[in-house]
């Protein structure tokens, strides 16, 4: 059984092409209830592996590292390169998303969650991206303010 209220986390990597257009990275999502939809790495704090940021808090930012460790094997050395993006907090769901500038190519994997990995330019996202995705993706084109 599920522990309520949930507490989540996620990354929205993203990067600049070659002619400086903004993409982000997606991953098509292998299991229910997300099954062949587009997404970010992300899922459950874990107060084991979590802890906490203040008091109470749950740390969100730890968690988003370690889930995006795990789903596509992207190691961030350094929490502060982490940005928050978006946030929802509702009765019994509790989810934040940190944006992360990919500074250099890397190899990515698709280790458990996610069946293929691919970057997307902002403006030609899938028909089948999670929704909450789209909301994040028009917060970092908002925060960027370069519209694409």
């Amino acid at each position: 059984m599920k522990r309520l209220p949930y507490h989540g986390a996620g990354i929205l990597a993203w990067r600049k092409d070659a002619h400086g257009k903004t993409e982000v990275l997606l991953g098509l999502r292998k299991y229910n209830p997300q099954a062949n939809m587009w997404s970010i790495p992300g899922g459950e704090w874990d107060e084991r592996k979590d802890g906490f940021e203040e008091g109470t808090t749950p740390d969100y930012r730890a968690t988003a590292i370690r889930e995006t460790w795990e789903e596509i094997r992207l190691s961030i050395d350094d929490g502060d390169d982490l940005a928050l993006l978006w946030r929802t907090h509702i009765p019994f769901y509790h989810f934040r998303v940190f944006a992360y500038p990919m500074p250099e190519k890397r190899n990515l994997v698709c280790h458990e969650e996610f069946s293929r990995l691919r970057w997307f330019p902002v403006d030609d996202l899938p028909n089948n991206t999670v929704s909450l995705v789209r909301l994040q993706v028009s917060a970092l084109i908002k925060d960027s303010g370069d519209g694409a």
